[in-house]
């Protein structure tokens, strides 16, 4: 699904944010990315996204290298994924509904008979289908992000991107979103999820790639809920 190889990454030429990473994550795989501010998380996904191209190295996706896809397979590739940013991209001027199925009218082949159950099957489980009237503007910071989960996950994606997603959610919310991403994981999604929230990690134990200082590391839980020989807690 995702193999990058001795990905670097660095701004206008300054120092590297990412440097050397290498990383492969299979279908229906779930992974947590885990790191402390300027870690290197946001640019790490913004290329899973294909909003950016690794500076050096191979980055592919799906099976196709980013930096030699022709721009119809670059479309299908990104119809194909669920990006949930950090800054949220709502258009202000567009209801939560238009937003929503906005997405759903850009996603091509993924748009399918029947979508509208799904959306307000999503609406419902993120508390916003009383609001779906409102204008995006209007919107608190908690209420954009729940917005953005339901645009990324009503398409179906194979492969979803998520940004510290529960960032601005109290503790249900997170748990209802957390579930969300979990239900479409059993049903063969692949997630990609960056988080700051231990909890989170510890209540629900998955594959962790750890970044410090631009430099990836990784453990890996056991079924018995123990890191396994050799291996440090996944914490940062």
């Amino acid at each position: 699904m995702i193999q990058l190889q001795s990905v670097s990454k660095s701004y206008f030429g300054e120092e590297q944010v990412l440097h050397q990473v290498s990383l492969e994550i299979k279908k229906g795989e779930f992974l947590y990315v885990l790191g402390g501010s300027g870690a290197g998380k946001s640019s790490l996904l913004r290329m899973l996204a294909t909003e950016e191209a690794p500076s050096s190295g191979q980055l592919s996706l799906f099976g196709y290298d980013l930096t030699q896809m022709t721009p119809s397979s670059l479309r299908g590739v990104r119809q194909s994924i669920g990006y949930i940013p950090q800054e949220i991209r709502l258009i202000p001027d567009l209801t939560v509904m238009d937003n929503v199925m906005l997405a759903l009218a850009t996603a091509g082949r993924r748009v399918l008979t029947g979508s509208q159950p799904r959306v307000q099957e999503l609406l419902e489980r993120m508390g916003l289908q009383k609001i779906r009237h409102k204008r995006a503007a209007l919107l608190s910071g908690g209420e954009a992000q729940r917005v953005a989960v339901v645009r990324a996950l009503v398409r179906n994606p194979d492969l979803i991107v998520a940004d510290e997603p529960t960032g601005a959610q109290d503790r249900d919310y997170t748990w209802a979103m957390m579930e969300l991403f979990f239900r479409a994981n059993a049903q063969g999604a692949t997630v990609v999820l960056a988080t700051h929230d231990r909890e989170i990690v510890r209540r629900v134990r998955k594959r962790c790639a750890i970044l410090s200082s631009g430099q990836l590391s990784f453990d890996t839980w056991n079924v018995g809920g123990q890191a396994g020989q050799g291996e440090a807690p996944c914490f940062y």
